[in-house]
């Protein structure tokens, strides 16, 4: 899968970033971006232009667990779907895995195998949660993704950017 140009990435240095801890990392992840953009979108966090090309892009940082505010999947636009997804997976400190996946693909995925269901990965739960934030839009409710196994588990379904 090729979903974005591996010239717009700078991967001299990955090596170096520090990102264990919790949230809060996009911006030094961003570095391995040769040309972003910090948008303030409630599906993405750069952009990047590339000549006539817009490429939106979500970070999502973790070892292995990932939690998805399931709500923002209701209803999505054919551009929304478009929005790639970055999951850059670390260990003890250090990136181990860089990899892209459209988001329309990644929830396709997660809403047809029933391994994501006991999750919350369902159309019903997705419909159910964005209901219950339209009446307390406070309420967080999210879905599970074990992301080391996925990543592993649909690998050809990745563009995978890095991976030591």
């Amino acid at each position: 899968m090729n979903f974005i140009p591996a010239s717009l990435f700078k991967l001299n240095d990955i090596h170096n970033l520090q990102i264990s801890g919790r949230g809060g990392k996009e911006k030094d992840i961003s570095s391995i971006f040769s040309n972003a953009n910090r948008v303030s979108a409630a599906l993405y966090d750069y952009e990047i232009v590339d000549g006539e090309n817009l490429y939106h892009i979500e970070i999502k940082k973790q070892a292995n667990d990932q939690w998805f505010d399931i709500r923002k999947y209701h209803n999505l636009s054919k551009h929304e779907q478009e929005i790639l997804m970055l999951f850059v997976i670390h260990q003890d400190n250090q990136i181990k895995t860089v990899a892209i996946i459209q988001l329309g693909r990644l929830l396709e995925i997660l809403l047809t195998h029933d391994e994501f269901k006991r999750y919350g990965w369902s159309p019903k739960v997705i419909k159910i949660a964005q209901e219950l934030h339209d009446e307390c839009p406070e309420l967080q409710f999210k879905a599970k993704l074990k992301v080391l196994h996925f990543v592993k588990n649909f690998r050809d379904e990745f563009q995978i950017i890095y991976s030591a």
